[in-house]
């Protein structure tokens, strides 16, 4: 009977182990509503496997479980939380993988103590703490690299992939495995598990160096570009400046002939056509810093050539960060908001700027009306579509680099992004 019990508890711990794991792997947030999917998902794996077990026995419950719980799970990751199929496969056969650590000590204890209930407890014991050391220490390294192209996923999903596929052949379906080596055998499992979790964490070092020096050099290009629209902004306000008072001798010699003959409406209009001109030639303040306002400035045009409203609402007087970093992120957010409206009749075209200081904080919002709702994948918009995504991607990096937080979110049809510095 104690038998029987410790079975079903460790069956029922085996299956919540991979199952979360498997997400974690994926990149999903095991948040309250994740956790809730997971829960049911395991719920009813759990029965079926209870089902088969009472009508047949243990062995067709093992023979079974890739088709009840493994491709189950794989399809819920791919549909549920768009997840690509090599990064389901990948997690879910290293979420196998690291079962194996808590199977080798059970094996060895009933080896010691030649008791099955002494094999249970241990494996019982042993998969919680594996699992605390995993979730906590490697998942999240391992969720960043099996979000990667799918060759890249391939490459480092070999390993676990092999021994899945090799364990269920050799131990599973056949009887290859049941000799007097199954201990090694089991010992070699751990030792493979143990150097692929080191490999990974070695291997995402050095490619978030990489990654890391990329993104700067992102960030210098988009500011390089953004200083030059500047530059050539400023440029053509002192090239017009110069032009006006090159003629201002012209326009007062022909505005004195209109007084002297007194033609008060032409020297009217010609007053108002000059001042057209330098209110033209003046970049308008939206705000005291020089940069961001001639950045806004520059946005502030694109949206009158794209005929977008453009309602700017500026109210922050310091800018205690990275001046360059958040002009990146303004450069980016705006850029986004011009670009996804201009499929929207002209009527519907409209962005929302705020900007200001609350309790030490820098606020920054940005609204804009969209067509279709953008999928949400643990809090950000994700895009099928080839080179999209990188703006948002770097509104992230940029708004965590300067330890701040950003949000994406639909409200009233709106497409709402909100950052706190």
């Amino acid at each position: 009977m104690l038998n029987e019990v410790l079975l079903f508890i460790h069956a029922a711990e085996l299956l919540l182990f991979g199952v979360f794991l498997s997400a974690s792997f994926s990149n999903i947030k095991l948040n309250r509503k994740n956790i809730s999917v997971f829960l049911i998902f395991s719920l009813l794996s759990g029965i079926i496997q209870l089902l088969i077990y009472i009508f047949f026995s243990e062995e067709i419950v093992w023979k079974m479980y890739p088709f009840i719980s493994h491709f189950p799970l794989i399809i819920l990751l791919i549909l549920g939380y768009k997840k690509k199929i090599a990064t389901a496969i990948v997690s879910i056969s290293t979420a196998y993988l690291c079962c194996q650590p808590a199977k080798w000590f059970g094996i060895m204890a009933k080896t010691a103590s030649n008791k099955s209930e002494v094999e249970y407890i241990i494996q019982i014991l042993t998969l919680i703490f594996v699992f605390m050391i995993i979730y906590f220490r490697f998942s999240a390294y391992l969720a960043e690299i099996f979000e990667k192209d799918v060759k890249s996923v391939y490459i480092f999903g070999i390993t676990p992939i092999v021994y899945y596929v090799f364990d269920y052949i050799s131990a599973i379906y056949t009887d290859f495995w049941k000799a007097k080596i199954h201990e090694a055998a089991e010992f070699l499992a751990l030792f493979v598990c143990v150097i692929f979790l080191v490999f990974c964490i070695i291997y995402y070092k050095e490619y978030e160096q990489k990654a890391d020096a990329q993104r700067k050099e992102q960030i210098v290009r988009i500011t390089v570009d953004e200083q030059k629209k500047e530059l050539d902004a400023v440029k053509r306000n002192e090239q017009t400046v110069r032009i006006m008072r090159h003629d201002m001798r012209h326009f007062l010699f022909n505005l004195q002939t209109c007084i002297d003959n007194d033609d008060k409406i032409t020297a009217k209009k010609m007053i108002s056509s000059f001042v057209e001109n330098i209110d033209s030639a003046v970049v308008k303040t939206y705000c005291g810093n020089t940069t961001i306002n001639y950045i806004i400035s520059g946005f502030a045009e694109r949206c009158k050539e794209e005929k977008i409203k453009f309602n700017c609402k500026i109210e922050a007087s310091e800018f205690l960060c990275d001046e360059t970093m958040f002009s990146t992120i303004i450069s980016n957010a705006l850029d986004n908001a011009i670009n996804s409206q201009k499929s929207l009749p002209e009527k519907e075209r409209e962005i929302e700027l705020m900007l200001k200081n609350h309790n030490g904080k820098l606020l920054l919002s940005v609204k804009n009306p969209i067509r279709e709702k953008p999928v949400f994948i643990n809090g950000m918009p994700v895009s099928d579509r080839k080179g999209h995504g990188y703006g948002t991607q770097s509104i992230v990096y940029l708004t965590e680099h300067m330890g701040g937080n950003s949000k994406f979110s639909i409200e009233e049809n709106k497409f709402v992004l909100r950052v706190i510095i």
